[in-house]
This record gives C-alpha cells, structure tokens and sequence, in this order.
C-alpha cells in the first residue's frame, strides 16, 4: 500500500510539473521576408547583397523562458557567375537555383520580453534539408547541369566523382533582434546562414574532366557548358584536367530577413476560456494525503 501511494505522490508531481511548465510555455508564429544569397565557387565575397534575390519563411515557435525551439520552412533563389568579379571571368561559368529548406532550431534570447525590455538580441542553430537543383542558360534555354555529369561525375573512368544528390543536410547558425510592439506583436531582424556539406549547390568543385570522355558519357552540350571561356576567346582550348573550382571549401547560402512575430493566447493553448468537455484540460489525479 505504501508503495502505490509513493507511485501516485511522484506521479502527481511529475504531472503537476508537466502541466505547470505548458502553462508557462509561450506559442507564437514567426513570418521572415527577406533576401537570399550564396557563397561558392561563382561568388568572390563571403557576404554580399550583389546577386541576392528574394526569399520567404516562416516558422512556428514553442518558448518555456529564455529557451525557444523553432519549427521552420525557407524558400528562395541564389545565382552566381563568373562576370561579377569572381577573378574567373575566363571560365566564363554561371548557374541558378531555387531552394527549399525545412529546419528544427533551438533559440536563446538574452533578455525575456517585458515591459521593462523592449528589445532582446538572440541566437540559433539547427540541423535541417533543403533541396536545390542548379541549372545555367545556354543558348538562351534553361539547362539543369546535375544530369550533365559537367565534372565527369558519374562516368567510369572518374570513379572518384560521385553524382551529387540534390537534397542535402543543413546546419542553421543564425543571429537576429527582436523588438516588442505589444503583447502580441515583436518585429526583428534576423540573419541565417547554413553549414553545408556540400560543394555542388553551384555545380562547380573539382577540376575539368577530359574533353572526349566527357563528350562519349554525357554529349556535346556537357562540354559546351562545363566550359565556357571559348564563348569569350574562341581560341581557348578546353582545359582538361585542369582546375575548375576549390574542392576544400564547401558552398554555403544565407539570409538576410525582416521577422514579424505574433504572440498566441496562452489560453489558446492551455485550455482556459473554453467551456464544455472539449475546452476541458485533461486532469492529473488528486493528489493522495
């Protein structure tokens, strides 16, 4: 009899626990317009706004105290070429992508949110996918290089180049500021940027792949758009074997956005307010004296 009356005292402290820090917990729902860009191969600077284009998210945010963790979706493009002094011009390459990312982070903010502090710094890191796909124009036609093969990859007389996948593993690392409006609404800033694990998000790594035996696996037009400096100087050899990108770097993207925060209720959540069996909040058992 003792021991089913300890069990049910630790039970009803662990639900009491449990129930207590929902209470406490804060949900909101966070929207982040703003730019996205790349660094790679194709770009010269580590952070520019020189070829960033526009992106959007959202993320749906569970907070208990200084803690948050954020449930996030990303979508934008990047692009690069060799024209925007990349110091390669004479490769003459360039390349586009859509990408789609979906993350879990864990947030910490410096200060809780008050009438006292206004503002908060804070910080993020996550693990994540996304997915790209890089394609170039040539010819004025849109052509998706990963099929190409444009480094050899793929063809057997490279069996150390592997075709890459495009979904891929992310790590969010993100900084941002906040700024309480009201009760309900906080605007901020925010910048994300993502490890990645990767060298092809522009398709460009390694070195060159000869000439003929790219042409017998993969056709004319993967030569024509794995180099492209004769379209500049006719006169230039295509550079088998030669240098093409910086393997030992791995690409990144990054944003560079606007947040609007909304605030939801706690009683949207916690079950006050409601009336009737639905709006009932599900009962720990009495406590045992």
């Amino acid at each position: 009899m003792d021991m089913v009356l300890r069990n049910k005292h630790i039970f009803f402290s662990v639900c009491t626990i449990i129930f207590s820090t929902v209470l406490q917990a804060q949900f909101s729902v966070q929207l982040t317009p703003g730019l996205m860009n790349y660094g790679g191969d194709l770009q010269n600077t580590a952070f520019t706004f020189q070829k960033d284009n526009f992106s959007i998210g959202g993320a749906l945010i569970y907070r208990i105290s200084k803690f948050s963790l954020r449930a996030g979706l990303n979508y934008g493009k990047i692009r690069g070429d060799d024209q925007s002094n990349t110091g390669y011009d004479f490769r003459n390459l360039s390349f586009e992508t859509k990408v789609g990312e979906a993350s879990l982070s864990l947030q910490y903010d410096l200060f809780l949110l008050d009438e006292q502090h206004k503002f908060t710094p804070y910080v993020f890191v996550g693990v994540g996918g996304f997915h790209f796909n890089p394609y170039t124009t040539y010819d004025s036609q849109k052509v998706y290089l990963r099929p190409l093969g444009t480094e050899g990859q793929g063809l057997p007389a490279y069996p150390e180049k592997k075709v890459y996948s495009l979904t891929q593993f992310a790590v969010p690392l993100g900084i941002g500021l906040k700024y309480r409006l009201s009760e309900r609404i906080q605007v901020g800033v925010e910048f994300c940027s993502r490890l990645l694990f990767t060298d092809y998000l522009d398709d460009v790594s390694g070195t060159y792949a000869d000439e003929n035996e790219l042409f017998k696996g993969r056709g004319q037009l993967a030569v024509d758009v794995s180099y492209r400096g004769d379209e500049i100087d006719p006169s230039r050899p295509y550079p088998s074997g030669e240098r093409r990108g910086n393997p030992k770097q791995s690409d990144n993207y990054y944003t560079t956005s606007f947040s609007l925060i909304y605030v939801f209720p706690e009683s949207l959540f916690s079950g006050s307010g409601y009336s009737g069996k639905r709006g009932k909040a599900v009962n720990c058992p009495k406590k045992v004296l």
